[in-house]
């Protein structure tokens, strides 16, 4: 380090006694800048080190910070929060996510904070999580508004009702039990809360960068890239950066859309019973964000060995083409979460472990071996590199009821050990010593309805073009008529039921960007493709589908219309459901007028 940067280092510690948390946080981004070479983008991800360098707005945009407004004469200034926020735990590290879409900055500073988070050996993990401290409101930070980890708030959940009502607790006061109660099972305006679209489709066209393809490449789709590969734990020397070390656990209590993903492409994602997540883009007249998608959903089920493996190509299609919610089942079942933890609130108890876990340098079963006089400069295996991360392993099974290879939270597959009849308890040796109520019940098989519909409709996705599947679904769908009313034929009245839904959903979709997911997950399904060429591939087409004159994206972006998310309102004595207005003004009628040109057009063939 040169002089003069150990000069400012020591001059800052002498006078950081003296200054504000704002004047603080300016000294600290400064010296990170100086001394790693961070881009400007970082700062806009605050991560607060020592006492409290920021703290979230009021709901009307103005400081919550009793040190930022000394003269109450000093008009209100109204400021945004950040989308993001990192929080130190001990010897972790926690990621807020604080707002559904993150400013391309945010995206870009981000990325590298997880990159540089996940190459230290000075912690051992890095949680990313949306705000569960307070479910009163699903998110809103006005009784945590430093960010401080659950299990750091005073007191502890749950310990009895006339607590949870009068208030205090990890998460959140409790003011109105009823209203928590409501805003838990429907969420404030989605029927559930929203942990990340990724970044807000609708601003990067007010912004004009849907028409500078320079611009929407630099500060949009190689952020977002970088980001996927950063939670990933991928090595990029194009920026300096070391190798990860240590894993990215991603717990999403509510939604995720389509860019969202990318924040759950690490280590871990645990679902809760909240958690799900959707493909929005066609419903904007856009395909694939460049998180990976057209190669990871092809390919659902194969790394955990799962069923859901056999019906991977249908689960792909059905997916991306149609906008099936995978909720938390689904998601597990096919491996787009690798562990269930039921509640949301296993995060306490998973941060407060964490906080006291050695870090991953630290992480050893053996001595270090011993260095010989004149052979320090030998390359040598490092004998505890097996060890590492491997107690967070074992710390993220035991909080889970189970995982995507079927194991339960001790890490046990049970199968031959339940009984024959239900396979929900364990064989008793002796029956006489325990009483049915006493036995311990488990976890039978999982049930997916994601997994169930692709095997129903599997041959209709096997379809080559999109107009061939929806045209074989609308023949499942008529046969409605030949089953309703008849005794023995409900499910097929169901099964019909759900074909002409799917269609539904198809139709009120850009056909062009249909058609164009439809191809990449065709060339996604190659053998020979990889990740980084899927995501490549993925970021050209959506470029086009961006800057496209009069495109299906340019129009959507101008209407006004959303995608058809429900609005959860509370009116004068109940909640009242309001869905956003659907586009409906494409380019095509409908896929068949959606040429082959025009799709190699966008997809760059």
């Amino acid at each position: 380090m040169s002089s003069m940067k150990i000069a400012y280092r020591k001059a800052a510690s002498r006078i950081s006694p003296k200054l504000s948390p704002s004047a603080l946080s300016k000294i600290g981004n400064d010296l990170e800048q100086i001394v790693t070479n961070a881009p400007s983008s970082v700062f806009s991800i605050p991560e607060s080190v020592r006492g409290d360098a920021f703290v979230i707005n009021n709901p009307d945009g103005t400081s919550s910070n009793p040190y930022a407004q000394r003269d109450a004469s000093e008009p209100k200034v109204k400021s945004d929060n950040p989308g993001a926020v990192v929080r130190p735990m001990g010897t972790s590290r926690r990621v807020f996510l604080i707002n559904p879409s993150l400013t391309p900055t945010e995206i870009d500073g981000l990325a590298y904070r997880i990159r540089s988070m996940a190459s230290s050996g000075g912690i051992n993990s890095i949680v990313v999580a949306n705000p569960m401290e307070d479910a009163e409101c699903n998110g809103d930070m006005s009784d945590n508004n430093t960010c401080l980890p659950s299990f750091m708030e005073e007191g502890e959940p749950g310990k009895s009702m006339d607590r949870m009502i009068d208030g205090g607790g990890a998460y959140g006061k409790r003011q109105n039990f009823i209203k928590g109660i409501l805003h838990e099972r429907f969420g404030d305006g989605l029927g559930a809360p929203y942990v990340s679209s990724g970044y807000d489709a609708r601003k990067i066209h007010e912004m004009g960068m849907s028409k500078d393809a320079d611009r929407l490449d630099r500060e949009l789709m190689t952020p977002l890239v970088s980001l996927s590969q950063a939670v990933r734990g991928s090595y990029d020397e194009t920026i300096n950066s070391s190798p990860s070390k240590v894993p990215v656990v991603s717990l999403p209590n509510g939604l995720v859309t389509d860019a969202g993903y990318s924040l759950l492409l690490g280590s871990y994602v645990l679902a809760t019973h909240s958690t799900s997540f959707r493909i929005l883009n066609p419903l904007r007249g856009l395909a694939f964000d460049p998180v990976g998608l057209s190669y990871l959903l092809p390919r659902v089920g194969w790394e955990f060995g799962q069923a859901s493996s056999a019906h991977s190509t249908a689960i792909a299609f059905m997916m991306a083409l149609t906008g099936y919610e995978a909720n938390a089942e689904d998601m597990v079942s096919t491996g787009l979460a690798t562990h269930y933890v039921g509640g949301p609130f296993k995060l306490n108890l998973l941060e407060r472990t964490l906080s006291d876990l050695n870090s991953w340098d630290y992480q050893a079963l053996f001595p270090p071996e011993k260095i010989l006089y004149g052979r320090e400069n030998e390359a040598r295996p490092d004998i505890n590199d097996p060890f590492k991360n491997l107690a967070l392993a074992n710390l993220i099974q035991y909080v889970s009821e189970y995982d995507a290879a079927g194991a339960d939270e001790y890490g046990v597959y049970l199968k031959d050990d339940l009984d024959d009849e239900t396979g929900l308890f364990l064989k008793d040796k002796d029956p006489s010593l325990t009483m049915p109520e006493e036995r311990i019940q488990m976890y039978g098989e999982l049930v997916s309805e994601l997994v169930n519909w692709s095997a129903t409709f599997g041959e209709a996705f096997e379809e080559p073009t999109v107009e061939g599947i929806i045209e074989r679904l609308r023949e499942v769908a008529a046969t409605k008529a030949e089953f309703e009313g008849k005794l023995g034929y409900e499910e097929d009245v169901m099964v019909a039921e759900q074909a002409q839904s799917l269609v539904t959903n198809m139709e009120q979709r850009s056909p062009l960007a249909l058609s164009v997911m439809h191809h990449l997950l065709l060339q996604g399904m190659e053998e020979e493709e990889t990740l980084e060429t899927c995501m490549e591939r993925e970021k050209a087409s959506q470029m086009r589908l961006f800057k496209k004159k009069d495109g299906d994206y340019e129009r959507w972006a101008e209407s006004g219309k959303g995608v058809g998310l429900v609005e959860m309102t509370q009116g004068n004595s109940s909640l009242i459901k309001e869905k956003e207005n659907l586009f409906s003004g494409w380019a095509h009628s409908s896929v068949k007028e959606v040429t082959e040109d025009e799709i190699k057009e966008i997809v760059g063939v």
